[in-house]
């Protein structure tokens, strides 16, 4: 059974690999693959120029998610946009290996490496943002200039009533079993509420799509270690300016989170979980600032 799952894996990673080929390359922007240390091939996009800025998307996410911002920055001269699709989601190598954020957070390190960045923003969106998380926890913020948190706390499971979280144990466990009941429809469920201003079907049906390029167990994979970690001290410990962009119906329980664990944090509140679409100009414009301060 392993044999056959690896084999499928190798044979979607292919046939990825191949489209990609087939498509026409904007020659606006710089991108293409590198090249994680265990030789798993991570495709990024790169606009702009001046105080790069790595976009990271969350679960199952890929840099389609990032498109207004690429469209955004991609004339810039004052900031370099990097977005990338972690292993096995969008168009990077599909393996079995590594679905856990600890190596996610690896993989970040190493496209900050090959790309030869300096003075990095880190942006991390939904388990994104634990991918940053997890990043500052293993390599702290050495050649960090600053870190942008987009709707996530660092206490995605917790049992308080009134805590900033991704949901008590009978949130996860309802989401694992529809998850697990029919993937396709649970995705296509949760999409809409990402967005408090609505996305045509034509977008929900990409964006979807995007999504279902990560194979199904890499995605349960991740979908479980993304909620078991209480990130509070890695987060107290952040020596760089930081901006929290968080949805509307968590202002109150971000904005008390935050005043007593980083204080110094702008906090912008804007929209929905998928705000830098649906409030592109708005996110695009807090992001703009927040990078103007770190200049």
């Amino acid at each position: 059974m392993e044999n056959t799952c690896k084999l499928t894996i190798k044979i979607a990673s292919f046939l990825c690999a191949f489209a990609i080929l087939c498509i026409s390359v904007d020659s606006s922007w710089a991108g293409g693959y590198i090249k994680a240390d265990d030789d798993v091939m991570l495709y990024y996009e790169d606009v702009g120029e001046g105080t790069p800025i790595i976009f990271v998307p969350g679960w199952t996410g890929t840099t389609y998610f990032f498109s207004k911002q690429i469209d955004y920055f991609e004339t810039s001269n004052s900031a370099r946009a990097v977005v990338y699709d972690p292993r096995a989601q969008g168009r990077s190598s599909k393996t079995l290996d590594g679905a856990f954020y600890d190596q996610h957070a690896k993989d970040l390190k190493r496209l900050i490496e090959a790309l030869d960045l300096k003075d990095v923003v880190l942006a991390g969106w939904s388990w994104g943002g634990v991918t940053v998380y997890d990043y500052l926890h293993q390599f702290g913020t050495d050649n960090l200039k600053g870190v942008v948190i987009i709707d996530q706390t660092p206490t995605p499971l917790s049992t308080e009533p009134s805590a900033w979280t991704d949901g008590g144990p009978d949130v996860v466990k309802q989401f694992f079993n529809d998850f697990t009941a029919d993937r396709v429809e649970t995705v296509r469920g949760f999409i809409p509420w990402m967005y408090t201003k609505g996305v045509s079907d034509e977008e929900a049906s990409r964006l979807l799509a995007e999504t279902m390029l990560t194979p199904d167990i890499v995605a349960s994979q991740l979908l479980y270690d993304g909620w078991m970690v209480d990130w509070t001290e890695t987060f107290k410990a952040v020596d760089v300016p930081m901006l929290m962009l968080v949805r509307e119906e968590n202002a109150d329980p971000a904005r008390s989170y935050i005043k007593i664990y980083q204080p110094e944090a702008d906090i912008v509140v804007l929209g929905g979980h998928g705000m830098m679409w649906d409030h592109a100009d708005q996110f695009n414009e807090a992001v703009s600032s927040f990078l103007g301060k770190l200049n």
